[in-house]
């Protein structure tokens, strides 16, 4: 199972010193969040693709309804460009970004064109040729004499987010991998069956799609610590769908939830815990379920997890760092990376 992280927002210069401390330490990729208000995520990388000789990078996960694919080909293969072909990029529907732009309500809402969008998206940045000029002339994208004769670098690798079965059907049959949120254990037999059922359709061979999961990782010295980060972070986990909740929370708990959504999106908005909005028990119960989190001094129940992962069909890990990156990427390297090998 491959390691990969997913940095907070920050500086191009920060993304480089983490960036080469994971490559130092042998990991295979770092990824930047598309965040509303945050810095770019394609220039983000600039100074670690300059810099770092192994390491792939690319944002997660950016909208062709946010950016049109003609130019999210220019961000990705100037990044690609930059980085000699280690670009990476995940293609998703949008998400908190769709919503500060207007073009979907709120976190439940899905635009209605998604699957249609991002599959043309993929379509549309895996027909890019440095060669051949492209006319793409789909039902929402139209794009016109497209001819990067620059982009001569090895072909980036494109990922699809997808959690729902039409996402994961068009990931396995077009993608070179797909990156999953937040899925847990109770989940993911299904989900990786659904990507095989895709693939199997698409005739392509098991093995061929890279299988990603996002986790958030909240793993420090102080359990307590870990766990107010971790509730902190919640929201952004997916719990306002009751069935992410239902296996780790009984009925009447999910119900308090469910009737608490406003208050718990407004504590992660100004970055509270949210354990004035519901009751504490309820919210380690979902993050015990829904992320990697605890005291660095026992790691077993997290290096257990992600084992079941690797045993149920995932090939990648995406650990989600907030507070002190450099201390979780050293952690991992030193204690958990050798127990997946």
């Amino acid at each position: 199972m491959h390691i990969h992280f997913i940095f907070e927002p920050d500086s191009p210069q920060r993304f480089r010193d983490l960036g080469l401390l994971a490559e130092q330490l042998g990991f295979d990729a770092v990824w930047a969040p598309n965040i509303l208000s945050a810095r770019d995520p394609f220039l983000a990388f600039s100074m670690l693709a300059r810099d770092s000789h192994a390491v792939r990078m690319g944002p997660v996960a950016i909208s062709p309804f946010e950016l049109h694919p003609l130019k999210m080909a220019n961000a990705l293969l100037t990044l690609n460009e930059l980085s000699g072909g280690r670009a990476n990029l995940v293609i998703g529907g949008g998400g908190g970004t769709m919503i500060g732009m207007g073009l979907k309500p709120d976190r439940r809402a899905t635009h209605p064109q998604m699957v249609r969008g991002v599959r043309e998206c993929v379509a549309f940045l895996r027909a890019a040729s440095p060669t051949t000029p492209l006319n793409f002339n789909g039902e929402l994208f139209q794009v016109q004499n497209y001819l990067p004769d620059w982009a001569t670098a090895p072909a980036p690798r494109l990922y699809v987010a997808a959690n729902r079965p039409q996402m994961l059907k068009l990931a396995a049959e077009l993608a070179d991998g797909v990156m999953l949120s937040d899925i847990s254990l109770h989940y993911i037999g299904n989900t990786i069956a659904t990507l095989r059922d895709g693939l199997a359709t698409a005739r392509r061979p098991a093995d061929s799609l890279r299988i990603n999961n996002l986790l958030a990782w909240h793993v420090k010295p102080d359990r307590a610590a870990a766990y107010v980060e971790a509730r902190r972070k919640l929201w952004v986990r997916g719990i306002w769908e009751r069935a992410r909740n239902a296996p780790f929370i009984d009925a009447a708990a999910c119900d308090v939830v469910e009737k608490n959504l406003p208050g718990l999106v407004l504590a992660y908005q100004h970055g509270e815990d949210p354990a004035s909005v519901v009751p504490r028990k309820i919210l380690d119960a979902l993050v015990d379920g829904l992320t990697l989190t605890g005291s660095s001094d026992n790691l077993t129940p997290v290096v257990d997890e992600l084992l079941a992962f690797r045993r149920a069909g995932v090939t990648e890990i995406g650990l989600r760092l907030y507070a002190d990156p450099e201390a979780a990427i050293r952690l991992v390297a030193e204690r958990i990376a050798p127990a997946l090998k």
